[in-house]
């Protein structure tokens, strides 16, 4: 999905199941930036780790995540994963938006701290 680019900046946006959160990790109107190269890290392996999910998807949106690449282009994503413990994450281009990937739960973890806790 990343085409071996690097990505420069990670940007997520509150979309509608995270407005509704009782304990949202930012506030509904912002949208956070992620540029430090542990973190960006985290969400590659995240992205590159993800299975394909068969079959089509039904879903609500949690987060926006959009990638800003080295080549200046920008891919976005929904991403959900929620705070609660030992639960996958979904990963879905809106390129394709049909078509989900789940995200391990060991990477799940290591996005939900970040997202969560950061």
């Amino acid at each position: 999905m990343l085409d071996r680019q690097s990505i420069v900046t990670i940007t997520l946006e509150c979309a509608d199941f995270c407005k509704t959160m009782n304990n949202a990790p930012f506030a509904a109107e912002k949208i956070i930036s992620y540029e430090n190269a542990d973190e960006l890290r985290i969400f590659r392996r995240a992205i590159e780790t993800a299975v394909k999910m068969s079959g089509e998807l039904e879903y609500g949106v949690m987060f926006y995540m959009y990638l800003s690449m080295e080549d200046g282009t920008q891919k976005k994503f929904v991403l959900n994963v929620g705070d609660e413990e030992d639960q996958t994450g979904l990963l879905v281009d809106t390129a394709a938006s049909g078509q989900g990937y789940e995200i391990p739960e060991d990477q799940t973890a290591k996005l939900r701290e970040i997202i969560y806790e950061g």
